[in-house]
């Protein structure tokens, strides 16, 4: 005669799961996203300059 698995019933291990904070960003308001944040400080320190494309040769010989 076969048992079913949870015939037995369970045994508690102790273990008590923690709640996890939600990964969750707060949206925000249309105006805000489409005017940007009045509080932003830009704190980069140099300008972006994205550098010049170089071929496979180039490369290999600089």
């Amino acid at each position: 005669m076969c048992i079913p698995h949870g015939a037995t019933g369970s045994k508690s291990n102790g273990f008590i799961k923690e709640d996890k904070p939600k990964k969750h960003i707060k949206r925000v308001s249309q105006d805000q996203f489409e005017k940007g944040d009045p509080d932003f400080v830009d704190e980069r320190t140099t300008a972006y300059t994205p550098k010049g494309k170089k071929s496979f040769l180039s490369g290999l010989f600089d």
